[in-house]
């Protein structure tokens, strides 16, 4: 589990000398840019204290009501002499796109098959935004903000597959014209878009082995949301109900990043459930159907409609969204249960009832989901789109099992333990309901097998439970040599293993490395008791045959 977050200040001894270069390269410039995120994250908080100390200082003077919340401006901080945030990267030269016909098919494919199910913006107002840029001209494109968002949408696009094969190259390039306009976006008049930005930034900073990068971005966007009151109700109450609805669909995904980044770095999220004024989405369905990625206008202020996705013969329907919202909160539940100081400080008696408490909201949740969607039928019930969607979902959950249970490929005690019930035969550290949780890890592991996991964005985003999988069912095969499912189970961990030898060749990690070299050793373990399982039975029937024959002779 904690596979996903390495410090950026250590690196594994490479082979080769242009392989040492290539990784210095990298590690310098992911130094770089750490330093270049934590300035800025500085520079946020400095000027969001110097703008509550000066409303203050306003509101005591002028005793006025509440102040719309819409836009946040800060400027309190000295700026660049032309009176904008510094960043050279803002100039009209340096914003400019590729042609219409060319960007807004992917804006529209992004909106029908990802934006449709994660609600990240309003299609009308994204193509309206889209549109506007484009019809301003060359020389009046001043917007860094708005090109910004374009970028985003047409990176995670890209990294999604959606316009074709995902494009790499293209994907990282609109990305960097995305960050390179950073300092506009978090420095200047913060409106929704800038967090919109800012969460399509966190989303694509996931496909990183070090989390750290993201977790300062995060903490950037949950800073400028709060100041913009979108974890409050009352700062949307004067609002059109369209921007009020989609300002509180952005607040939830970026909640579902920050439990999610939280629980798999071991840091305290960003945002207090208890300091949420909103109500959770509701989960059920609209009463009329509606077209994946049409708009919800009518759609009531909770979300209906928002994040459907249905199986390929529209059979069944699940609300994605919704699903993600409610096992973010399990995932804060695992923090604290697992993680966080004051769960070290519990006595047994609270830790155990801790423990109880969010395996059962786990439990609750595996069962509210419509089984057409589970990690077990979704391979064969719904679409490449959709499948990718749900690996994340299955991905995740079996991770938060996992931690509950301590039985995951980082449990550094669990795995020692697992070797030496293959060394000397010792019994293994298995958690309750064991076969319940092999029975996960082998349908996430085929569930998995549709997508490309050697490809960065794929692995570090799902690779932690892929790994741990594999751990899972071998674990099980060393244990149980004689289940029924052995034979598949083995094809499907030396399958893993291929996929983890690509991605150490490419990436030179060591953890990737060492977990592999774990994994290899039990693998053997399985194959030399089921090589003794089959000459047991080959002697037992030698021997009976043997009993036949002598008998015969009688």
């Amino acid at each position: 589990m904690h596979c996903t977050y390495t410090a950026p200040s250590r690196k594994s001894k490479p082979k080769k000398r242009q392989s040492n270069a290539k990784i210095e390269e990298s590690t310098s410039d992911t130094q770089a840019r750490l330093r270049y995120l934590e300035t800025l994250l500085e520079q946020v908080t400095e000027r969001l204290e110097a703008a509550e100390r000066r409303n203050e200082v306003q509101d005591k003077a002028q005793l006025r009501g509440p102040k719309p919340t819409a836009t946040v401006t800060l400027s309190t901080m000295p700026t660049s002499e032309d009176g904008n945030a510094d960043d050279d990267d803002d100039s009209p030269k340096s914003i400019s796109l590729p042609p219409l016909q060319q960007v807004l098919p992917v804006v529209q494919i992004f909106l029908q098959k990802f934006n449709a199910v994660l609600p990240l913006f309003h299609a009308d107002t994204l193509l309206h935004l889209v549109h506007d840029f484009y019809h301003r001209g060359p020389q009046k494109r001043r917007d860094p903000v708005a090109w910004g968002a374009i970028n985003i949408v047409l990176a995670l696009a890209h990294r999604q597959g959606l316009a074709g094969s995902s494009n790499t190259k293209y994907y990282a390039e609109c990305f960097s014209r995305a960050q390179s306009v950073l300092s506009a976006v978090t420095l200047g008049n913060i409106e929704l878009l800038n967090i919109q930005v800012l969460v399509g930034m966190v989303m694509l900073s996931q496909s990183s082995q070090d989390l750290q990068p993201s977790l300062i971005l995060l903490a950037m966007t949950m800073r400028l949301a709060h100041k913009l009151g979108l974890h409050n109700r009352a700062s949307s109450a004067h609002l059109d109900p369209v921007l009020a609805r989609q300002r509180t669909r952005v607040f939830w995904l970026a909640y579902i990043l920050d439990k999610d980044l939280s629980m798999r770095s071991k840091q305290p999220s960003i945002q207090l459930d208890d300091d949420i004024d909103l109500d959770l989405p509701s989960p059920k369905f609209a009463a009329t159907e509606r077209q994946v990625g049409g708009d919800d206008d009518d759609d009531d202020a909770d979300g209906v409609g928002a994040g459907i996705i249905t199986t390929a013969d529209g059979a069944a329907k699940m609300n994605y969204f919704v699903a993600r919202i409610q096992l973010a909160v399990v995932e804060g539940g695992v923090y604290d249960y697992l993680y966080s100081t004051r769960s070290q400080k519990r006595s047994p008696k609270e830790r155990s009832r801790a423990l109880e408490s969010v395996a059962s909201a786990l439990e609750r949740w595996k069962a509210s989901n419509p089984p057409e969607f589970s990690a077990a039928a979704a391979l064969r019930g719904v679409s490449p789109d959709t499948l990718r969607f749900l690996c994340v979902l299955h991905s995740t959950s079996l991770l938060c099992t996992t931690a509950i249970s301590q039985a995951h490929a980082w449990n550094a005690q669990w795995v020692a333990s697992l070797r030496r019930h293959g060394r000397e035969g010792t019994v293994p550290l298995l958690p309750p309901h064991w076969e319940v949780i092999v029975d996960e890890a082998r349908d996430l592991m085929v569930l998995l097998s549709a997508l490309r996991l050697t490809d960065r964005w794929n692995f570090w985003k799902m690779g932690c439970t892929y790994m741990t999988a594999m751990i899972l069912l071998t674990a099980n095969s060393m244990h149980r040599p004689r289940h029924e499912k052995i034979s598949f189970d083995s094809q499907l961990v030396a399958s893993g293993l291929q996929t983890i030898d690509t991605m150490v060749e490419e990436m030179e990690s060591e953890a990737l490395r060492s977990f592999r070299g774990t994994c290899a050793e039990l693998n053997q373990e399985v194959q030399r008791r089921s090589r003794g399982e089959a000459t047991m039975k080959a002697n037992h029937r030698d021997f009976f045959l043997y009993f036949s024959d002598a008998q015969s002779g009688i």
